[in-house]
């Protein structure tokens, strides 16, 4: 496998190190390239330092593939310092309750890829062992992060005349229990001493780290970013492989009663197809870009009908204050105190409620949903935030 560190945006023309390692993960070549030039092999890895990659974990509820993506950025709306747009994330499979997500720039992974296609692109805070406590890690050449036993991490300063880091000692105020801290580099005793006083923690040596020293096991479970990665998630989303037993023995049992559903099925299919060009039609004749599809041609036939309405002086269905009423008989069974901020944008309302249990949240989604709504809630600190947009149908 080849390995290559990335601890900044590479260019075309910077050059940078990699290494190629063996099946028992010792390195038997190291070279220096552009990044067109990285050495072919059957697996490529480029690992993200942490100050370009950032590890979050999550509690979140049961959900479908396709919508957790969107569920995960509600709920990281306030950490994600950019343009949702400029962001790219990726997810590892839940386990113990907790989702890994992984953050970084989307134009630094479109730079990579560019160069390296097939190449995995994973976070380096994601290959650090779980000790059963903190693991400080500070590589020969990147940057110095610890990584919580949750699997999350966050970047660190390198400790100055004996200090603790800042963001050590703001991260341990924030812990629910003092975790033991293995330090994953070389120290003295007394260095761990003056910190242990300092924090209030315990401090243990910890082989230093390298990334790697990460088996290939521990880089195929981490979160990937590239295109590659992508195309998986959304194919196995959609894919129907795994309950094809269970649809066979349906078929088989249902083929009687579908036989006399086929002349209306067909029927139906005629009808749907022809409502689909009259849609597709109606949106080229008010000569709207891109409306090659009859779902995009309905939000385009909306999207005019609304400005129709705006330039009349009247309000369009999306708006907020028709959003808000369609949504007030659900939103009116919520207790009182829950709702602590709303706001309206992009033909959407996001709510910040107080802390709900499962069964209420599911409930008002469902009162929500039969009223024509779309809804997305995630959990965040101390509360759910909840996003209510019109749906397609009722548009």
């Amino acid at each position: 496998m080849l390995l290559v560190y990335v601890d900044h945006a590479p260019t075309t023309e910077g050059t940078r190190a990699w290494i190629r390692i063996d099946e028992r993960g010792e390195i038997v070549e190291r070279g220096e390239a552009r990044i067109a030039q990285w050495p072919q092999d059957d697996e490529t890895a480029v690992v993200l330092a942490t100050s370009q990659a950032r590890l979050v974990a999550l509690d979140m509820p049961p959900m479908s593939r396709d919508r957790l993506e969107r569920a995960v950025r509600l709920a990281l709306d306030d950490a994600i310092a950019s343009d949702a747009d400029e962001t790219a994330i990726a997810l590892t499979v839940p386990r113990d309750g907790k989702l890994l997500v992984a953050l970084a720039s989307r134009a630094l992974l479109e730079t990579i890829e560019r160069g390296a296609p097939r190449a995995r692109i994973v976070p380096e805070a994601a290959l650090a062992p779980l000790l059963g406590g903190w693991i400080w890690c500070r590589p020969a050449a990147g940057s110095p992060f610890v990584r919580r036993d949750d699997g999350s991490a966050f970047s660190v300063s390198e400790p100055s005349a004996g200090d603790l880091p800042s963001e050590i000692l703001v991260a341990l105020k924030q812990a629910s229990t003092p975790p033991t801290i293995h330090c994953a580099f070389v120290c003295t005793a007394n260095e761990r001493a003056q910190w242990a006083a300092a924090s209030g923690v315990t401090f243990v040596p910890a082989p230093p780290w390298r990334f790697e020293q990460a088996s290939r096991a521990t880089i195929v479970r981490a979160p990937d970013f590239s295109r590659r990665a992508r195309d998986a998630v959304a194919t196995s989303s959609h894919s129907w492989r795994a309950f094809r037993p269970a649809l066979i023995l349906a078929g088989l049992a249902l083929a009687v009663h579908l036989a006399g559903l086929a002349a209306t099925r067909a029927s139906l299919a005629i009808e749907n197809a022809r409502l689909s060009h009259a849609i597709v039609d109606e949106a080229a004749s008010l000569r709207v870009a891109d409306a090659t599809t009859p779902e995009r041609a309905a939000a385009a036939i909306a999207r005019a009908a609304a400005e129709r309405r705006h330039a009349a002086g009247r309000m369009a269905p999306a708006d907020a204050l028709p959003l808000l009423a369609r949504a007030a008989p659900a939103l009116r069974t919520l207790p009182a105190g829950t709702l602590r901020s709303a706001h309206y944008a992009t033909d959407a309302w996001t709510l910040e409620l107080a802390a709900l249990d499962g069964d209420r949240v599911s409930r008002v989604s469902r009162t929500l949903a039969d009223a024509g709504l779309d809804v997305l809630t995630a959990p965040v600190a101390g509360g759910t935030r909840m996003r209510i947009a019109l749906a397609s149908t009722a548009r």
